[in-house]
């Protein structure tokens, strides 16, 4: 039992049981009611229980469902030890992971190696396991988990997400993410999007080492759905043509927040967006001036698009806008100016 002790003091600093369970629940309430980071669950544990509880125990508390002390109920537990026939069937037949008839008989991974190895029973190596059925079938399954709505159709929250692909979003024919050193609401509003399009419940993660926001989903039939609205490499990027001939003005606004929430900034005077695609600014000239909304293009280096005069700013601010709380507050009071 004293090892156990030794154990939990390296996590929770010598923290009193009780209170470390107290805690536990808090950050769970905190993360469901406010969906915040490891980053600030953590200062807010500080301040109100005057501890320090690391970024990775809180991350696995919340990402991977560990539970301070659950190990206690089995620690000291006899493992039944499966018959070297039963084993061989699962392991050698079947084709089951260790994992897997661990999670069936109730005992660790390591425990069922241990007992293959006490049979004599070759241990597959890391190779041979992703080469079983069912690794193989559950890499598979997780590819290509299917939406839990029907998605095909142009949705505003779609909109915003191909908006985010032809700025700082990325995305090819398997994996969609974002990654923001800032701007919480940012990624936030991202999550709820691909959320309300596909119906999966997603979560980003802060990465204590990079000191960014991260969205990262691995879904082919995600990725293929958005990829065939068009290109969204860096320098080629272009307004799907859905919505370049769309004429439904809160379809192009939603799609043109994302891109600007991406790569649009303030200045005193006016807005302005950089790209590397020059046809790809083009196309949103046009978006812009089906709202109304008087822009100027221009290119020396790179591309760049530029609204000014306080009626345009102000068309931009009523029908497109920032979802980003610095970049808004920064149009407001440049609004306010009064030039």
């Amino acid at each position: 039992m004293n090892g156990l002790r030794e154990t939990q003091s390296k996590y929770y600093s010598g923290t009193p049981k009780k209170l470390v369970l107290r805690i536990y629940n808090y950050v769970l309430k905190l993360r469901k009611e406010k969906n915040v980071g490891q980053r600030l669950i953590r200062k807010e544990i500080n301040k109100k229980f005057g501890i320090t509880i690391s970024e990775a125990t809180i991350s696995g508390w919340i990402h991977h469902h560990n539970i301070p002390y659950n190990q206690e109920r089995t620690q000291f537990k006899t493992k039944p030890k499966l018959e070297k026939k039963t084993l061989y069937d699962l392991y050698v037949k079947q084709k089951l992971s260790a994992s897997d008839i661990g999670l069936k008989s109730k005992v660790s991974t390591i425990i069922v190696i241990n007992w293959l190895r006490s049979y004599g029973i070759k241990v597959r190596t890391h190779k041979e396991s992703m080469n079983t059925p069912q690794i193989k079938k559950e890499l598979a399954n997780l590819k290509l988990k299917r939406p839990l709505k029907k998605y095909k159709n142009l949705t505003l929250e779609k909109a915003y997400i191909l908006g985010v692909l032809a700025g700082d979003g990325y995305i090819n024919n398997k994996v969609i993410a974002l990654e923001i050193r800032k701007d919480e609401e940012f990624i936030k509003e991202f999550t709820r999007c691909m959320e309300a399009v596909y119906g999966i419940k997603y979560i980003y993660v802060y990465k204590t080492n990079r000191n960014t926001f991260l969205f990262k989903v691995s879904a082919m039939l995600l990725s293929k759905d958005l990829l065939r609205y068009g290109t969204f490499r860096t320098m080629t990027w272009r307004v799907p043509q859905e919505i370049l001939n769309s004429n439904n003005k809160k379809i192009i606004s939603t799609f043109l927040k994302g891109l600007y929430d991406s790569d649009g900034w303030v200045s005193k005077y006016y807005v302005m967006i950089l790209s590397g695609s020059r046809k790809g600014l083009i196309d949103v000239s046009k978006l812009l001036s089906k709202l109304g909304i008087e822009n100027k293009f221009q290119q020396k280096k790179y591309p760049k698009l530029y609204i000014n005069r306080k009626e345009n700013l102000k068309l931009f601010k009523d029908m497109i806008g920032f979802t980003i709380k610095r970049k808004m507050y920064k149009l407001v009071n440049t609004y306010k100016l009064g030039w």
